[in-house]
């Protein structure tokens, strides 16, 4: 465990960038700006009215903020060169540019479905601050499986969106889209690396493990090095950060009343800085993966039907999905191709939960019942697991309606196994992630993602300390 961080230094710090993005925001606000927020905040500032700041989330790579004055609120992000997790990998603030680049030609393709970028600017030499219009709806979609209760709207938009920016027509420059990023995602390999080479350990003895063990080390071994092998293609453009916290949705009119939803069942995706030229699967897979999660945390808890709409949902986008990119031309084989691959990064994001907790504390499991998460994480880690290992061979010879129903049954077989765990339900209640007012963000993943359980070297010890010293930080900035 690290040291206490200096919470004056901490708070100085924050002040200061809060206050250079004012400063540079302002500085936009002019009466002959384009955009009609900013000539608007220009007209409030001239007639005396103050600006406000408000932090959302952030710290460790970047801070998000609300900025309002009056009845005009717009958000902005500042980014720094490289991410508190990783200091040692630079994060390149190029990125943050490319965001920008990328929302406009998101908004060109699908103008409902992401918020209006309004300009990109230095802050100093080593800091990059982008500015949007704010969004109409700001709940995390990721809240409603962990409700249990999933507006079915969203399939339909979201797979519409994605399939437009990945069948949109590209040259190949573009295809080398903020290829700086790719760098980075690729430096990640070796903790995967670590969770698939700690299943194979004699101490090591859950279920995972003992799938792992029966498959042998040089099979799950392949099968990694088939999904790493994906990490250099280049076939279209893409999200590349696709997972439900990054889409927002409108907020529910009661949150007692699960299954009511907001009237428009309105999307916007964000977080577009890690976009670049990549394969479909890297967008559709991890956003199957917190839902699928969900769905075995529910069945946990004995809510069959609850678990069935979190699978339900992740049904109907993948065939939406699929009927879209068909009428643009693909063949079955590219379909069955993009299928395969996606199962291989749904198989990276549910690993990465079962290995190293990522997005685990947000299941609708309770926090201080381990026993309960522990075999949820079990469930979690036999899929990505079977799913990992389905995406070995492209070629393979099963049928895409084939593939399809071993997707399905490896899903099955797992909510099935813990829905008799129970002979007493746990009563269901709306996100407690929603009700805590908090926000996730790639940022923000605290000090559950490296599980102490899985971190015993040094450096992973010395990481984790890091991480849990600046995440201490970034949850008293949000208090604040």
């Amino acid at each position: 465990m690290s040291s206490e961080p200096n919470w004056e230094e901490v708070n100085q710090d924050k002040e200061a960038k809060k206050l250079a993005v004012l400063e540079l925001i302002k500085s936009r606000c002019t009466s002959s700006s384009d955009i009609d927020d900013l000539r608007t905040i220009n007209s409030y500032l001239s007639n005396g009215s103050e600006i406000n700041i408000e932090i959302l989330t952030g710290g460790l790579a970047n801070y998000s903020y609300a900025v309002s004055c009056e009845d005009i609120k717009i958000f902005a992000k500042l980014s720094f060169p490289f991410a508190q997790l990783f200091p040692d990998k630079p994060c390149p603030l190029s990125r943050t540019d490319n965001e920008y680049k990328m929302m406009k030609k998101f908004n060109s393709l699908n103008p409902s479905l992401v918020s209006t970028p309004y300009f990109c600017d230095d802050i100093g030499d080593d800091m990059k601050l982008l500015v949007t219009q704010y969004s109409p709806v700001d709940e995390q979609f990721g809240n409603q499986f962990i409700d249990g209760s999933v507006d079915k709207r969203t399939a339909d938009k979201i797979a519409e969106g994605l399939s437009k920016l990945h069948q949109k027509e590209t040259e190949t420059d573009e295809l080398q889209f903020n290829s700086e990023m790719k760098p980075w995602v690729q430096s990640l390999t070796p903790i995967l690396e670590k969770i698939i080479g700690d299943l194979h350990s004699p101490d090591n003895n859950n279920r995972v493990a003992a799938l792992a063990k029966q498959l042998g080390e040089d099979k799950t071994t392949a099968a990694l090095h088939a999904y790493v092998s994906t990490l250099d293609e280049s076939e279209c453009l893409i999200h590349a950060d696709c997972h439900s916290f990054n889409l927002l949705v409108g907020k529910k009119p009661s949150i007692e009343l699960l299954q009511e939803f907001e009237e428009s069942g309105s999307v916007v995706f964000v977080d577009f800085e890690m976009s670049r030229g990549g394969i479909p699967a890297t967008d559709i897979g991890p956003l199957r993966a917190f839902p699928i999660s969900c769905a075995f945390a529910h069945a946990l808890n004995g809510h069959r039907s609850a678990a069935d709409n979190c699978i339900n949902w992740v049904n109907s986008f993948w065939s939406v999905y699929e009927a879209k990119v068909r009428d643009s031309g693909l063949t079955t084989e590219a379909v069955k191709k993009i299928y395969i691959q996606a199962m291989q990064y749904s198989a990276l994001y549910m690993l990465a939960g079962y290995g190293i907790g990522v997005h685990m504390e947000y299941l609708p499991v309770d926090q201080d019942n381990t026993k309960d998460l522990e075999r949820v994480k079990e469930s979690i880690g036999i899929v990505g697991l079977k799913f990992l290992m389905y995406g070995m061979d492209v070629e393979t010879e099963l049928s895409l309606e084939k593939l399809k129903a071993k997707f399905l049954q490896a899903i099955e077989e797992e909510v099935s196994q813990l829905i008799g765990v129970k002979k007493v339900r746990r009563n269901r209640r709306s996100s407690m992630l929603r009700m805590s007012g908090r926000r996730v963000s790639d940022g923000n993943i605290r000090a559950g993602i490296l599980d102490r359980k899985s971190t015993n070297s040094t450096n992973s010890a010395k990481l984790l300390g890091m991480i849990e010293s600046v995440s201490m930080a970034d949850e008293v900035i949000a208090m604040q």
